[in-house]
């Protein structure tokens, strides 16, 4: 799927019977001003988008590529997942433009068992481009909630600008993985347990184009794991 380059507002709404498996979305995007709103119920539910024109930033959750087509960088884009239902995988990719002023936001919601969400933002590997003119920068905000058990979240922003990442998971055997490479990296991070493990990694860094960046982090976990739960969290 192909958005033109003028302000849209999509929603899509998907309701899966009992009978119904494999329920996969794929969006590639071109162009600005974009607003998509997913809504998925039931089981094995797939949603991928891409805004990216690269291969090695738009993966699955393996980092693998998807070839597929990926679309090109967006600026002020807002995409929002909802899933209800157990083995589900949201992918979510842009690429920022320029501008310190754009916005680029994901919201992943899903509430179910063996959860994987995945949030990418990176620059346009060439910079400004037939269908954008924006200078790097800008905010980068991923907004994730899980509830359900077996859950994994992958969070990564190499780019200018701000990285946000705001996430909240409720269940047993989480992982939680966070790499920010920006000029101000912000992670809020809340985790809750009932028996398994948790597993909590944060990597916040300057900018690979300019300064050290600012980095700043809230964790709170709740583990009620006899052995303990894993946090590594590095900075500079």
């Amino acid at each position: 799927m192909d958005i033109g380059w003028a302000k849209a507002l999509t929603i899509i709404s998907i309701l899966t019977s009992s009978n119904c498996w494999a329920n996969e979305i794929y969006v590639n995007q071109i162009g600005n001003d974009f607003t998509l709103e997913v809504v998925q119920d039931g089981e094995d539910n797939y949603f991928q988008y891409c805004a990216v024109d690269n291969d090695s930033n738009c993966t699955d959750m393996n980092g693998n590529a998807h070839n597929r087509a990926d679309g090109v960088a967006s600026d002020d884009t807002v995409v929002t997942s909802s899933t209800v239902g157990d083995d589900n995988i949201v992918v979510v990719a842009h690429a920022t433009g320029q501008n310190n002023t754009n916005e680029n936001i994901t919201n992943i919601d899903i509430t179910g068992d063996r959860n994987k969400a995945q949030s990418i933002f990176s620059n346009h590997s060439n910079g400004s481009h037939q269908f954008s003119n924006m200078d790097w920068g800008g905010l980068k905000e991923s907004n994730i909630e899980i509830d359900g058990d077996d859950n994994t979240v992958k969070v990564r922003s190499d780019s200018y600008g701000t990285a946000e990442a705001n996430i909240s998971v409720t269940g047993d055997d989480n992982d939680v993985t966070v790499y920010q490479r920006s000029m101000r990296n912000v992670a809020n991070i809340d985790v809750t347990n009932v028996a398994g493990p948790n597993t909590i990694n944060i990597q916040q860094l300057g900018s690979s184009y300019q300064d050290t960046g600012l980095n700043s982090y809230s964790l709170t976990q709740f583990c009620n794991n006899a052995n303990g739960c894993a946090v590594s969290v590095t900075q500079y």
